[in-house]
């Protein structure tokens, strides 16, 4: 039995919500609610009230269409801007690159030299070998732009001069080539400033799907056909009231 009302009961309380509706809006009892010979009666006012959703409906959807536009039109404005300050910040800062060579204390990379537990970007960095010293030493130093001085000793016994020469070149040569990418990075930085600028300024289809909005909504707002839908649906209310003495909800 319990299974019954568990299966039963939903679908009765269904029925009974949906008659009682019915009621509400067709009030005056079970006759005018309900029966087949009062159809002609209910269909004024059931068609007034259905000429009233279909309007505002419509109205509805296209507001939201309208909205949504607004909102994918910003959407895309912003994604815009993103991208290119994303690929401004990626190209703006140096990277370090690729590793080249290794020489003891000292890592090449592509980008910068990592020496004396310091990274100096290589671009505009100069490079210089100096021999003397104790032991046969040799030393390489790198000098940034910015005034930061790395050196790094080599003992002769282990690192010989010629290969400690070599490896300065290379780092030298690395420099230059960093030197030449930043220059070209230069003008790929500048061109995606213009970039960030034209996306920044480029609001004209946000400005319209706004304005689009703002017009429909205006449109909806002065549109005489809701209420003279309306005034057609109390009218049909009315009239039912003069012949059950109930008045229906909208």
């Amino acid at each position: 039995m319990a299974v019954f009302w568990w299966v039963v009961g939903p679908v009765v309380a269904a029925v009974g919500c949906w008659a009682l509706l019915r009621a509400c809006r067709f009030p005056g009892g079970w006759g005018y609610a309900f029966g087949p010979a009062r159809r002609a009666v209910r269909q004024p006012l059931r068609d007034a009230r259905g000429e009233v959703r279909t309007l505002l409906r419509a109205a509805r959807r296209e507001r939201w269409r309208a909205r949504a536009g607004v909102l994918r039109a910003e959407w895309s404005y912003r994604r815009r801007i993103r991208r290119t300050e994303a690929r401004l910040r990626r190209l703006a800062v140096p990277q370090r690159g690729s590793k080249i060579a290794q020489l003891g204390g000292v890592v090449l990379h592509r980008g910068s030299v990592l020496m004396s537990g310091d990274e100096l970007p290589l671009a505009g960095a100069e490079v210089r070998f100096v021999r003397g010293g104790a032991k046969n030493m040799s030393y390489v130093y790198v000098t940034h732009p910015d005034g930061r001085e790395r050196v790094q000793p080599y003992e002769g016994e282990e690192f010989p001069e010629d290969a400690v020469r070599g490896f300065s070149v290379r780092i030298r040569k690395a420099a230059a080539a960093a030197e030449r990418r930043q220059k070209r990075r230069a003008g790929g930085i500048r061109a995606l400033e213009a970039q960030v600028r034209e996306a920044r300024g480029a609001t004209g289809p946000v400005v319209s799907a706004r304005q689009r909005l703002k017009r429909i909504t205006a449109d909806h707002g002065e549109d005489p056909r809701v209420p003279r839908a309306r005034t057609a649906l109390d009218e049909a209310r009315d009239d039912w009231r003069k012949l059950t003495g109930r008045r229906p909800l909208r």
